[in-house]
């Protein structure tokens, strides 16, 4: 056998070999998002806290309290890749002693005992840059003792 030969077929074995991945290894080997489909997100990632900010922030600003609220936890966050970035999480909120009409700072109020479980779902638009909460629903938490 001539040395070209020999050398073409040593390069098809080998790239023979080294081969694409099939389709279902290379989904196993990471976790892929597929659009449409509702992910669970770190609660601590940037775009989801931009967004529980905004929800806190506009729950405050449409409640019928005369005090503010401030987040106390969140968890159960899950992303939607669609059009927009949808986001929905559990948040426990917990009444200030700031009122509303003071304009306060929300990390110098003091607490309340009251707590609020609430869930959202909030749109996130990257082409003009704006949330939207679309749905929020709370209720009183029962106090433990």
């Amino acid at each position: 056998m001539s040395l070209p030969v020999s050398l073409l077929i040593c390069l098809s074995v080998v790239h023979l070999g080294m081969g694409d991945q099939p389709v279902e290894e290379a989904v196993t080997a990471k976790k892929v998002q597929h659009l449409g489909n509702w992910m669970e997100t770190d609660p601590y990632a940037k775009d989801v806290q931009e967004a529980v900010q905004f929800a806190v922030k506009t729950y405050n600003t449409h409640s019928k309290s005369k005090r503010m609220f401030k987040l106390a936890s969140v968890e159960n966050t899950k992303t939607q890749v669609t059009n927009k970035i949808n986001f929905k999480f559990d948040a426990v909120l917990v009444k200030t002693k700031c009122l509303k009409s003071e304009n306060h700072d929300l990390n110098s109020c003091s607490l309340k005992k009251r707590h609020m479980k609430c869930h959202f779902r909030v749109a996130f638009d990257p082409r003009t840059n704006k949330h939207e909460v679309e749905k929020h629903k709370c209720k009183k938490q029962v106090e433990e003792a």
